[in-house]
């Protein structure tokens, strides 16, 4: 028979263990009785053992505990002596998306721990109540680079149209770093003010400013970056190459076509893999004409259409060249790109351009 909620609370609260409170602590989370049971932990919120405190925290994320009734009094612990419970305590507030406490954690902004304050910003924006727009803005005047570098990633998840001035100051920040994280929290901003600067972006002293330009754009699936992330697909750095590329095949502009074949004869194999894929993403109808193209240009394909120039046929020697191909049984793709050089050669002699 289980022992019951009051007899494990007492146990509780009557030890001066902190190992034995955490192993009571679980037995009342295991208990069948699971309102009663919270109810319980809740009260042992006041345990001054660190750990013990951390545990039932743990315990609140269980399903079966977690619900509106641990907000209020989670969220007194944002005023805890410890910084790992202050943090776990915003970590699970922000879980729980309740607006109730965003007055509160506006309040935690201030703790003089950095990585609580960080914890905070993540709270909120997973709250996501716009309300703590301006309090995460005023970070964005910090001489601190992370508290830059993480406020603007919290006010990207709110998603807050007034906050456009505040991602363009942060495009501008003199830590690539921060720079960076902007571009890469701005999913929320497809607005042309965003777009224009982004697209200047690409030309950036900072190879990881260019390349989060170079995604985010492919995220708006913006054409007029088109022309832009085929430049950059020519760089020496792969990982900007490999990023353009996913770009392009997020946009998908049969304009870019010639240029993502080019890419198949990269030297880095992983490279001309990401460019095979990317081709993947167009249609047939879209890829035929550039294929074409490109394996004209190949320099075997380049011989035989010189070779034609001295066919046997020109100095009056029979000798079917359509018979001689099809009994080589090569592919069907290759076979019908021949024929399609034997009848251009014709045509071009019959108009007078190869004498």
């Amino acid at each position: 028979m289980d022992e019951s909620v009051e007899s494990l609370f007492e146990k509780l609260m009557g030890s001066d263990n902190p190992l034995e409170q955490i192993q009571v602590a679980y037995a009342l989370s295991n208990h069948p009785s699971k309102k009663e049971a919270l109810q319980s932990l809740i009260k042992a919120l006041v345990i001054p053992d660190v750990d013990v405190k951390l545990t039932i925290l743990d315990i609140f994320l269980q399903p079966d505990f977690f619900s509106e009734d641990i907000v209020l009094p989670v969220s007194n612990l944002l005023k805890d002596e410890d910084n790992e419970v202050k943090k776990h305590a915003a970590e699970i507030l922000g879980g729980t998306k309740d607006k109730r406490i965003v007055a509160s954690l506006i309040n935690t902004l201030n703790d003089e721990n950095q990585d609580v304050r960080y914890c905070v910003m993540a709270a909120l924006a997973n709250i996501g109540d716009v309300s703590a727009s301006n309090a995460l803005e005023s970070f964005m005047n910090s001489e601190n680079w992370e508290d830059r570098f993480y406020a603007i990633d919290a006010i990207g998840m709110l998603a807050d149209k007034s906050s456009i001035p505040i991602f363009l100051k942060a495009f501008n920040d003199p830590n690539p770093k921060v720079k960076e994280n902007a571009i890469l929290s701005a999913g929320h901003y497809k607005y042309p003010q965003i777009i224009d600067k982004l697209l200047s972006m690409l030309e950036d002293d900072a190879i990881e400013v260019e390349a989060a330009a170079a995604y985010m754009l492919g995220d708006f699936k913006c054409k007029s970056a088109v022309k832009p992330l085929i430049d950059l697909c020519k760089s020496n750095y792969k990982d900007l190459v490999w990023i353009s590329l996913e770009s392009l095949s997020k946009i998908k502009d049969p304009e870019s076509i010639p240029a993502i074949i080019s890419v198949l004869n990269h030297p880095a194999r992983d490279i001309s893999i990401v460019a095979q894929e990317t081709l993947d993403v167009f249609n047939n109808s879209d890829l035929i004409e550039p294929l074409v193209d490109a394996i004209k240009k190949d320099v075997i394909i380049e011989y035989i259409q010189h070779r034609m120039q001295k066919f046997p046929e020109r100095k009056g020697k029979r000798f079917n060249i359509r018979r001689y191909i099809r009994g080589l049984q090569l592919p069907i793709w290759l076979e019908s790109l021949l024929d399609e050089i034997i009848i251009s050669y014709k045509e071009d002699i019959n108009s007078g351009e190869i004498n």
